[in-house]
C-alpha cells in the first residue's frame, strides 16, 4: 500500500480539501479501472450490435420503400396498368413479410444478447469481488480529519465515524445508492467497511464513466 495526501497548494485546478488517504493500491486501481473501461466498452459494442438494424434488413427497407412507390405509380394509372399493379402489391405483401420477420428476429436477438450480458456481468462481479476479498482498495485515515462539521462537539467522534462522513459526503448520491455499495464492501473487515472502498466499487466507477462517455459519442 501507498500513503498519499493531496493538500489544497498542490490541486490548483480541483480545489478539494486535503484527503488523508491511509491505504492507496495504485496498480490495482488502475487495473480495475482499466478492466471497467474495457469490459463496458465490449459489453456497449455487443449491445449496439444486436439493437442495431443488419445490412440485409436495411436493403430489405430500400426495397420495400421502392416497391411501394412503383406501385403507387401504377395504381394511379388507373385499369390500364392493372396487371403490372397487381404484381407489384404482391410483390410488397412479400416483402412486408420478409421485413417484419427481421424485426422479430432482431427483437428476438436483442433479448437474448440482454440475458448474456446480466449473466457476464453476475461473474465478472463474483470474480472481482473473491479475487480480491478482503482486500480495501482506498481507506481514509479518520485521525486526520478534522470534527468542524459536527454541531455537537459535546459528542466523542471516532475515527471510523469521521472517515464515513468523509466518504458519504465525497461519494454522495453512491454512498446512499442501497446494497450496491454494501455489496462492494464485502469480504473487508467490518471495522474498515466505513472507510474504505472495495474493489468493484472502483470497476463500477470505469463502466459508469465509460458507459456515459458511449451514449454522449452514440448521441453526438
Amino acid at each position: 500500500s501507498t500513503r498519499l495526501s493531496l493538500s489544497p497548494a498542490t490541486m490548483t485546478f480541483l480545489p478539494y480539501p486535503e484527503i488523508p488517504y491511509k491505504i492507496v493500491h495504485t496498480g490495482d486501481i488502475f487495473l480495475l479501472l482499466s478492466l471497467g473501461f474495457a469490459y463496458e466498452l465490449v459489453m456497449r459494442i455487443y449491445q449496439h450490435r444486436n439493437e442495431r438494424r443488419t445490412t440485409h434488413e436495411r436493403k430489405i427497407n430500400i426495397h420495400l420503400a421502392t416497391l411501394r412507390y412503383e406501385a403507387a405509380k401504377k395504381r394511379a394509372l388507373g385499369p390500364s396498368a392493372f396487371v403490372e399493379t397487381a404484381k407489384l402489391e404482391r410483390a410488397v405483401l412479400a416483402t412486408e413479410k420478409e421485413s417484419a420477420k427481421l424485426v422479430q428476429d432482431r427483437g428476438a436477438r436483442k433479448v437474448r444478447g440482454a440475458k448474456l450480458i446480466k449473466k457476464c456481468n453476475l461473474a465478472t462481479n463474483v470474480l472481482i469481488l473473491l479475487t480480491y476479498w478482503g482486500v480495501a482498495m482506498v481507506a481514509i485515515d479518520g485521525s486526520r480529519l478534522d470534527d468542524h462539521n459536527n454541531e455537537s462537539y459535546d459528542d466523542v467522534i471516532t475515527d471510523v465515524e469521521r472517515a464515513s462522513a468523509f466518504w458519504k459526503g465525497f461519494l454522495f448520491p453512491l454512498s446512499y445508492n442501497g446494497m450496491a455499495y454494501k455489496i462492494s464492501q464485502f469480504g473487508i473487515e467490518s471495522d474498515m467497511r466505513p472507510s474504505c472502498l472495495g474493489a468493484l466499487a472502483v470497476v463500477w466507477a470505469a463502466r459508469v464513466t465509460c458507459g456515459e462517455v458511449v451514449d454522449c459519442v452514440m448521441q453526438w
